[in-house]
C-alpha cells in the first residue's frame, strides 16, 4: 500500500494506457489467494471474494483469514502477501523467491481406448504442481489434431444426428413430429441420458446454432473458428489415474496425492468419454434396426 500511496509520478505518466490499459473486470470475478505450505500436499485458499464484493458489502460467502467486517477491500489488502503489489505493479519478484518445484508426468491412451498414442509416445513430460487436467486434455487434442477447441466430438456429433434421425423418422410414422429438445427426443424413444451426456448435448446445440448464426461469414468457416462458441474439449475426454477419474479442475499436486501416491512419474490415461463411446455404438445399433444408411 506504501508503493501505491506515495508513486513517483501519476499512474498514467509511469505506465503507458496503450502498454498496460486499464481493464474493468466483470462484477463476478472471482478473485482467489492461494498460499503455498511445506505441510500441505497442495495450496490451500486464504482468501475469496467476487470483484463486487470486494467494493461493496461483505458478502456472507467471502473467505479472509484477515476477516475486517465493514471493510471487505482492507480484507482483501491484509490477506495479499507483502510482495504482491510489487510484483504486479513492477513486476519484481521477492529475494528469496525459487522457481517451484515441477511435477512430471506421462500421457497415454487408456488400456482399449480408440484414441492413438501421442507422436512421441511415453515422452517425459514436465510442469507446474498446479497444472489443470484440463490443460492435460487440450495438450492432447492438440498433439492428436483433434478438432475439440473448434467443434463438439465430431463421432459423437455424427452419432447424435444419426439417433435423431431415426427416433425422429420413428415418430413420424407414428403420426406425430416431436418439437421438443434431443434430450427429449432420446427420452422418449427409452434412453436414460447421464448428466455429462446431458451437458454435451447441450454444447452440441449452442455449436450448431452458433454455425447456424455464421453460415454467411465465409472467412470465419474458413478458418474453422465459429462466433460465439468456445470448444470444451474436456468434455468428450476422459482423463484417468491408476483407474480414478481425473476431474478437469484437478492439478498435478492433487493428481499425485489422491490418486497416483507414488514418487515416480505420474502415469495419466486418456479416452474418449463414457458417453461419447456409449451413442457411438448406440447410433450403429439403431441404423441397424432401422435398416437405413
Amino acid at each position: 500500500m506504501g508503493l501505491l500511496q506515495h508513486m513517483a509520478a501519476p499512474w498514467e505518466q509511469l505506465y503507458s494506457p496503450v502498454l498496460c490499459p486499464r481493464l474493468a473486470l466483470p462484477r463476478n470475478i472471482v478473485v482467489q489467494i492461494f498460499q503455498e505450505h511445506f505441510e500441505a500436499s497442495e495450496p490451500f485458499s486464504i482468501y475469496r471474494n467476487t470483484v463486487e464484493a470486494m467494493s461493496g458489502s461483505n458478502d456472507a460467502s467471502s473467505l479472509a483469514i484477515f476477516r475486517i467486517i465493514d471493510d471487505p477491500l482492507l480484507s482483501f489488502e491484509l490477506c495479499m502477501p507483502a510482495w504482491l503489489t510489487d510484483f504486479l505493479l513492477f513486476n519484481r519478484l521477492p529475494a528469496a523467491y525459487q522457481e517451484p518445484v515441477k511435477i512430471p508426468f506421462i500421457l497415454s491412451p487408456a488400456k482399449g481406448a480408440t484414441l492413438p498414442p501421442l507422436p512421441n509416445p511415453g515422452a517425459r513430460l514436465v510442469a507446474s504442481r498446479m497444472l489443470r487436467a484440463r490443460k492435460l486434455a487440450i495438450y492432447v487434442v492438440d498433439k492428436l489434431e483433434l478438432p475439440l477447441l473448434d467443434q463438439p466430438a465430431p463421432n459423437y456429433v455424427n452419432a447424435v444426428d444419426v439417433c435423431v434421425r431415426v427416433y425422429r423418422k420413428s415418430e413420424e410414422t407414428r403420426g406425430s413430429v416431436p418439437s421438443f429438445t434431443v434430450a427429449d427426443l432420446f427420452t422418449a424413444a427409452g434412453e436414460t441420458l447421464s448428466d455429462e451426456e446431458r451437458v454435451a448435448l447441450a454444447d452440441v446445440a449452442a455449436w450448431q446454432e452458433s454455425v447456424r448464426r455464421t453460415a454467411a461469414a465465409v472467412e470465419s468457416v474458413e478458418s474453422g473458428e465459429v462466433a460465439g462458441y468456445n470448444g470444451r474439449p474436456e468434455l468428450y475426454l476422459d482423463l484417468s489415474c491408476k483407474g480414478k477419474q481425473v476431474f478437469p479442475k484437478y492439478t498435478l499436486a492433487t493428481i499425485k496425492t489422491a490418486a497416483w501416491k507414488a514418487s515416480s512419474d505420474i502415469q495419466v490415461n486418456y479416452d474418449w468419454a463414457e458417453f461419447v463411446k456409449r451413442r457411438v455404438a448406440k447410433a450403429q445399433v439403431v441404423v441397424a434396426s432401422d435398416g437405413s444408411t
